[in-house]
């Protein structure tokens, strides 16, 4: 009786919650329309936590949706219209602990830089500042802090984290076959440290993000990269330590800070507008805008067979569906292919290739790599058209890996026994109560040898060489797009504007055309996702009643990718790269 009860209870405080979230929805939808921005304001950028490449779906409720993440156009779009507003006398920057990559980071940075052009005052308030913050707001006309903060600006480190000793403690055996030397992912499962390769990839990647880093601080502060470097050799500062060093040129609370930007552009210091606000109007934008569109195609997160269930993956029969729609819309009439993946399933990202290659023969094409493109990202990069990347773009990673556990030892453990027949050598190849035979491992190695020389096939093709420069550059390495050993892999070091106006010269449009760039597929709005997509209730839930994810959930995450939870032969990074 107490269940039904209980029961009864749950089923009205969900239609309660339900009718709740349609109300929010209904006066939202009634009344949309373009935000107004206030004569004489200044706008207050705040860039904490996560940036992400394509739109988080809507959340119909105003505050909740006020706290959905940047996307890296986003940031590009209310830059550029807000140096052009000539309602907007001024930006003040707010930012520490972002989440964005390194890539991303140059983005938004160049777009700070445009927005510096137009010659309206810029300042910055850091709260607890890493390096790459500090990397952001380098080059503005004033940095302050709080005289208690701490510049965490000390270099920067790379970690792998390796699953061995814990596996062994469990019993679990990682079985791992790959192609290509570097290509050392199942290394976190059945390694302690690095192999040389490891540590000489890694080293290259960190030297070249060191290298941006060092460059765009120096720029920006107009210092010697000599003179930064010794800087950072000294870091972390406390707050007056980097007033002394003049890393930043004010200590001050955040009230203050605005009041400073408000006398330098001449406006009341209660004339701040929200960039979050400012933003719907380039979201409006986007849905009114029907005509004289670029997609700006998003491909983000693990590519995994069939479909997905929410962000963070690219999976296949999606994607496939998007591409085909994208190729029926006569409203677009080009694409900007904006890529951030470490590859995934490899039959996936093959299908993901022959999508896009079909794509190519019907519209313009140009790619745009964001913080990675590796492995099967970088596979379905390879469609003959141009590609650009940042210096701090990690690419590459040419390779084929097969993984699975044994668990043998665990049920041993456990005193779990497992019986059974099977008709066929190989008919146990991926059971995980018992370790490869010798034929299996055979067996999965001629077909990994295939995959991987078909993937440096296809790469030599897409980009016009031969295979055996390719091979050079594959094995499974990961590189920077900065370094020199690696510019056969792209064309051009660029970001967006770069992309585009090769995009638009492809396309035989004149630069100056009346275009909008749009994010590709559309976000949702999270009620319409909750009735056309049962699956994604209880997450959407979750993120509706503010469930936090504990500290270790990242680290979990990584170790069972989606990818890898599939099984079989993965066209993925061989490992997670943290650069801190």
């Amino acid at each position: 009786m107490k269940k039904f009860l209980l029961g009864i209870l749950c089923g009205f405080v969900f239609a309660g919650v339900a009718i709740v979230i349609l109300g929010f929805a209904l006066v939202r939808m009634a009344g949309k329309s373009v935000p107004d921005t206030p004569a004489e304001s200044y706008l207050v950028l705040k860039l904490e936590g996560n940036v992400q490449e394509h739109p988080a779906d809507e959340i119909p409720i105003p505050w909740l949706d006020q706290q959905s993440p940047w996307t890296v156009l986003e940031i590009k779009q209310v830059l550029e219209k807000a140096a052009k507003d000539t309602k907007i006398k001024g930006l003040m920057i707010e930012t520490g602990g972002s989440g964005m990559g390194w890539a991303k980071a140059e983005e938004v940075k160049m777009a700070l830089a445009t927005f510096k052009k137009s010659g309206k005052p810029m300042h910055a308030f850091l709260r607890r500042p890493n390096a790459k913050d500090y990397f952001l707001v380098s080059g503005v006309d004033r940095i302050s802090m709080v005289d208690e903060d701490v510049l965490d600006l000390k270099g920067l480190r790379a970690e792998r984290t390796y699953y061995k000793n814990t596996l062994d403690k469990l019993g679990v055996q990682v079985e791992i076959e790959h192609a290509g030397k570097y290509k050392d992912f199942g290394d976190s499962y059945t390694r302690t440290s690095m192999t040389p390769e490891s540590r000489e990839s890694l080293g290259a990647i960190l030297n070249g993000i060191f290298s941006v880093m060092v460059k765009g601080i120096a720029e920006g502060r107009k210092r010697t990269p000599a003179e930064i470097e010794a800087l950072i050799d000294e870091g972390p500062f406390l707050a007056k330590d980097a007033l002394k060093t003049k890393l930043v040129d004010a200590l001050e609370y955040d009230n203050v800070a605005r009041e400073q930007l408000a006398k330098k552009a001449n406006v009341s210091t209660k004339g701040a507008i929200s960039a979050r606000d400012y933003r719907k109007q380039i979201r409006f934008r986007w849905e009114r805008e029907d005509n004289n569109k670029i997609a700006y195609f998003v491909a983000e997160g693990d590519i995994i067979r069939g479909s997905g269930l929410g962000e963070g993956q690219i999976a296949s029969r999606d994607f496939i569906k998007h591409v085909q729609d994208l190729k029926a819309d006569e409203s677009f009439k080009a694409v900007l292919l904006r890529i951030d993946s470490p590859g995934g399933d490899a039959v996936a990202s093959d299908e993901l290739l022959a999508a896009l290659l079909e794509l190519s023969k019907v519209k313009p094409v140009v790619i745009s790599m964001s913080d990675v493109a590796a492995s099967g990202g970088y596979y379905m990069a390879v469609t003959g058209d141009q590609i650009f990347a940042y210096p701090g773009t990690i690419t590459g990673s040419i390779g084929v890996v097969y993984g699975r556990p044994n668990l043998k030892g665990l049920y041993d453990k456990l005193g779990l026994t497992k019986d059974g027949m099977q008709r066929g050598k190989n008919a146990d190849i991926d059971s995980e109560s018992k370790p490869l035979s010798d034929i299996a491992r055979k067996k999965l190695r001629e077909g990994i040898n295939e995959s991987y020389t078909t993937f440096v096939a296809k790469v030599a093709a897409g980009r016009k060489a031969k295979v055996e420069e390719i091979e050079e550059l594959a094995q499974g390495r990961a590189w920077i797009a900065s370094d020199p050993g690696a510019r056969r892999l792209t064309d051009s070091l660029g970001g967006i504007d770069a992309a585009m106006a090769a995009l638009l010269k492809k396309a035989k449009i004149a630069p100056d055309a009346k275009l909008q760039l749009v994010p590709y597929p559309p976000a949702q709005n999270t009620f319409e996702r909750w009735f056309s997509d049962e699956k994604l209730l209880s997450a959407a839930m979750g993120g509706i009643m503010g469930f936090e994810k504990p500290a270790y959930a990242d680290e979990i995450r990584r170790a069972l990718r989606p990818a890898l939870r599939q099984g079989g032969m993965l066209r993925w990074m061989p490992y997670s790269i943290d650069v801190k």
